[in-house]
C-alpha cells in the first residue's frame, strides 16, 4: 500500500471513529450548581392530578420513575411544597402560577447559595391531561407524567436542557411519548458531570 492510500485509509478511520462517539449536547444550570450530598431527597406530594386514573393520581407512579438518576432518594408526602425549604418537592396538582401557557411543569431551580442547591419545587400545568405507567387504559392525547417528572428531576440536580433529540433532558416531548421514562446517554454524561 502506498503513502497515499495509507493517509486516505487513516482518515477514513479518524473519521469512522469520531462519528461513533455518542453526541454530548447537555448543558448545565448556570451557575454550575449541586446538592451537598446524594442520594438527593425528592418528594412528591400526595395530592396526585385528578386527570390520572391509576389509584393516587401519579403520586407512586412518579415516585419511581424520578429514581432513574440513580441518585435520588423519593417517596410521597403529606406537605406540600414550601418554596426555599427543603426537601425538593413535586406538585402534581397546582401550576404553583409559575407554569402557565404552554410548558407542562416547571422546577423552582433558585435556592442554592454559591454553587450549593438546597431547594427545588416541581409544579405541574393543571390545565393538560397526563396519564402514568400505573393507568391500565392506554394514552389518547395525554403526557406522561412518569417521564415529565423524570426530566424535571434532571433540573432539580442542576441539569439544563439539552439539544439532543431522544434525550430526557430535550425540552420538549409529545403526547403519548414515553421515551423520558429512562436516561439517555446524553442526561447520563450530564449527570456524572455534576456528581
Amino acid at each position: 500500500m502506498n503513502k497515499k492510500n495509507l493517509f486516505a485509509l487513516a482518515i477514513a478511520l479518524t473519521v469512522i471513529v469520531i462519528s461513533a462517539e455518542p453526541v454530548m449536547a447537555y448543558t448545565l444550570l448556570s451557575p454550575r450548581r449541586t446538592w451537598a450530598s446524594t442520594p438527593i431527597t425528592v418528594r412528591v406530594y400526595t395530592g396526585g392530578n385528578s386527570t390520572i386514573n391509576d389509584g393516587d393520581g401519579g403520586v407512586t407512579a412518579v415516585v419511581g420513575a424520578i429514581k432513574a438518576w440513580g441518585i435520588i432518594s423519593s417517596s410521597s408526602t403529606t406537605q406540600n411544597a414550601v418554596r426555599g425549604s427543603a426537601p425538593a418537592t413535586i406538585v402534581l396538582n397546582n401550576n404553583g402560577k409559575v407554569c402557565t401557557g404552554s410548558c407542562l411543569a416547571a422546577t423552582l431551580t433558585g435556592y442554592y447559595t454559591g454553587s450549593t442547591i438546597y431547594d427545588a419545587d416541581v409544579y405541574t400545568n393543571t390545565r393538560y391531561s397526563y396519564t402514568s405507567s400505573r393507568e391500565t387504559d392506554g394514552c389518547s392525547g395525554e403526557y406522561d407524567i412518569d417521564g415529565i417528572m423524570t426530566h424535571e428531576v434532571g433540573h432539580v440536580i442542576g441539569l439544563g436542557h439539552s439539544s439532543v433529540s431522544g434525550a430526557t433532558m430535550y425540552p420538549s416531548v409529545s403526547s403519548c411519548n414515553y421515551n423520558n421514562r429512562t436516561l439517555e446517554a446524553d442526561d447520563v454524561a450530564g449527570k456524572n458531570d455534576l456528581y
